[in-house]
């Protein structure tokens, strides 16, 4: 395994910027700060408490058979001198399949005494606080609280429970809706920067290449859909970078990785390229099998 850059550390969403969580009804958690794409702070984000299960909702309306609520007490707050823009349907909840779920209605009697937070661009020193409500199945199991900014992020701000991630090199078990294993990925090795380029194509100016080094293997009774492109790297921001080619000379024995369907018990190895920002510290390596689906790769 290489690790080419000591600043690299793969943390299973579990970023550094997550925030311990308190109980329902508590104001003593940790704000994490959001950061623009420029570098700054334009506000930050505090969790005050998650009832899961919520029962306070109305004893006329309670969850449908194989469901339960969940809420969310939260505060956005912008910095002094910037605007923050706010959209609480971006906070989600992440189980430990990495299904994601966003926030639905959770009915409560008038006299619940709670305010639902609403999208909106708070003016500099601006704070607005209040409820999220989120509709679960029964059976998941939230394991992370993250941020998606403006869609293009997967920032934890609370960390609930470990997440399931895996030492570098170690098969990470893929499972569909039921919990069945697929299959396994496996991160085999991190090259970052990546400098084995094609001399003539090199990172534009301020930016550098990262190689990842992955293999997939089918069940020995389930058919498995090798999805590469759904390998995300995060940063310590948030911000996710999709993989994009990088020119390598010839001749190269790992090829470009491909997304393959799998019979039982194949195997298909490569490699993916990524363009990051020169300051961009990776945090995170995660997988999107699916929509709406990110499962923890490998921590080191």
């Amino acid at each position: 395994m290489r690790i080419h850059r000591p600043a690299v550390v793969l943390a299973a969403l579990l970023l550094a910027s997550s925030a311990a969580i308190p109980a329902a009804g508590q104001s003593d958690g940790e704000a994490v700060p959001y950061v623009n794409d420029e570098g700054v702070q334009i506000g930050s984000i505090l969790i005050r408490g998650f009832e899961d299960p919520f029962t306070g909702h109305d004893p006329a309306s309670p969850p449908a058979e194989g469901s339960r609520y969940a809420m969310l007490d939260l505060v956005f707050e912008a910095a002094e001198d910037q605007p923050f823009p706010t959209d609480p349907y971006q906070v989600q909840l992440l189980d430990s399949n990495g299904y994601v779920y966003t926030p639905g209605w959770v009915p409560r009697p008038p006299d619940a005494g709670t305010v639902d937070l609403q999208s909106q661009t708070l003016s500099p020193f601006d704070r607005v606080s209040g409820s999220i409500p989120y509709v679960l199945p029964e059976a998941a199991s939230i394991v992370s609280i993250v941020f998606r900014g403006d869609g293009r992020r997967l920032m934890p701000i609370a960390d609930l429970a470990d997440a399931g991630a895996v030492a570098i090199g170690e098969p990470r078990p893929i499972t569909d809706a039921t919990g069945t294993t697929l299959g396994t990925v496996t991160l085999r090795d991190v090259q970052d920067p990546f400098v084995d380029h094609e001399p003539s194509d090199p990172p534009a100016e301020g930016q550098r290449y990262v190689l990842l080094d992955l293999a997939y293997e089918a069940a020995e009774d389930h058919a498995l859909g090798a999805n590469p492109g759904g390998v995300g790297l995060v940063d310590t921001e948030g911000r996710l970078y999709w993989p994009t080619g990088i020119r390598r000379p010839e001749p190269f024995l790992l090829q470009q990785l491909q997304a393959t369907p799998l019979s039982p018990t194949d195997r298909i190895s490569g490699v993916l390229g990524f363009v990051l920002p020169q300051a961009a510290q990776v945090a995170a390596v995660v997988y999107a099998p699916e929509a709406n689906r990110f499962m923890p790769l490998a921590d080191l």
